[in-house]
């Protein structure tokens, strides 16, 4: 069988993958419609990765600071950052968990592992409403990081994203054989 085709945008062919999983538009757009990341939004982003999730967020965003921890990462997402043209990405190669330099931030979206262990330093440098986000793989860590958010925040809900496409034909509409099931548990804590 041959694998999927993701059906990316022509912004995220530009991207080079290697090393971290990509966030897929899947979840990077729900993870902006549920957050409210608008053109007004300022964007705290732990976990780099790729930048695939940097791009997605930086293509709606005011302003995208994305802390990773790992320099070939950190590296890898600014180059992404860089072919795409986007302007508006501060990529810091730096651990969140120490500490977010930035205050009045309308998002930060946790994509890292131990996710939970950033979550009072997330909720120190919200706004009011602001909203945490996690994304999460698995679901023993998507219920730490639930957990811990509701210790802080006033709202909290868990969502999958699943995506099924259709082979449409003459005859017969039907579900293709591949589908995009599982990718992530994404967590929303609201402020």
């Amino acid at each position: 069988m041959q694998k999927p085709d993701f059906n990316f945008p022509p912004i995220f062919k530009k991207l080079k993958r290697g090393g971290p999983a990509i966030v897929l538009p899947k979840d990077s757009g729900a993870i902006i419609a549920y957050a409210g990341i608008s053109k007004e939004s300022l964007v705290i982003e732990a976990g780099a990765g790729t930048g695939f999730l940097t791009v997605a967020l930086a293509s709606v965003a005011k302003e995208v600071i994305s802390y990773e921890m790992k320099k070939e990462f950190a590296d890898l997402a600014s180059a992404n950052v860089r072919a795409v043209g986007l302007t508006n990405v501060t990529i810091k190669n730096k651990d969140v968990t120490l500490g977010i330099d930035e205050k009045d931030v309308d998002v930060v979206m946790l994509d890292m592992q131990h996710a939970d262990k950033a979550v009072k330093i997330a909720f120190d440098v919200l706004k009011k409403d602001g909203c945490v986000v996690g994304y999460l793989p698995n679901v023993e860590q998507a219920k730490e990081f639930y957990l811990e958010c509701q210790k802080q925040f006033k709202k909290v809900f868990m969502i999958e994203t699943i995506v099924r496409e259709y082979e449409v034909r003459d005859f017969g509409v039907r579900p293709a054989h591949w589908g995009l099931t599982h990718s992530a548990f994404l967590v929303f804590g609201r402020k």
